[in-house]
C-alpha cells in the first residue's frame, strides 16, 4: 500500500516536468490506476439496462405485417382524392348559396 502511495505522490511531482501530451497523458492515466487499486475500485457497471428480445415471428407473419405497413403508406388513388375534392367543393358551393340566400 505504501508503495503504491508513494508511486502516485512521485507521479504527481514529476508532471510538471513532463512536456510532451503522450508522456502527461500516461501519467495521468497511471495515477488513475493505481488510486483505483488503492480504494479497491472496479470498473463493472452499477446498472445493467435489461434487454428485451424481440417476439419470435414467422417469415410469414413478418411478411404481412410488412404488407400491411406498406399498404398504410401507399398514396391515395387519385379517384379517392378526387372525390374528396369534389366533396368539399359542393360542400363549399351549398354553405355560400345559403349564406347568399340568408342576405337576400
Amino acid at each position: 500500500m505504501q508503495a503504491q502511495y508513494d508511486e502516485i505522490e512521485v507521479l504527481g511531482k514529476t508532471f510538471e516536468s513532463l512536456y510532451d501530451m503522450e508522456s502527461r497523458v500516461e501519467n495521468i492515466r497511471r495515477r488513475i490506476s493505481l488510486l483505483k487499486q488503492k480504494i479497491g475500485y472496479t470498473d463493472k457497471p452499477i446498472y445493467e439496462p435489461e434487454v428485451k428480445k424481440a417476439p419470435e415471428r414467422s417469415t410469414q407473419e413478418h411478411a404481412d405485417e410488412m404488407a400491411k405497413l406498406r399498404a398504410k403508406m401507399a398514396p391515395k388513388a387519385k379517384t379517392t382524392i378526387e372525390t374528396e375534392t369534389e366533396v368539399a367543393d359542393r360542400e363549399l358551393r351549398d354553405a355560400i348559396d345559403k349564406a347568399m340566400a340568408k342576405m337576400k
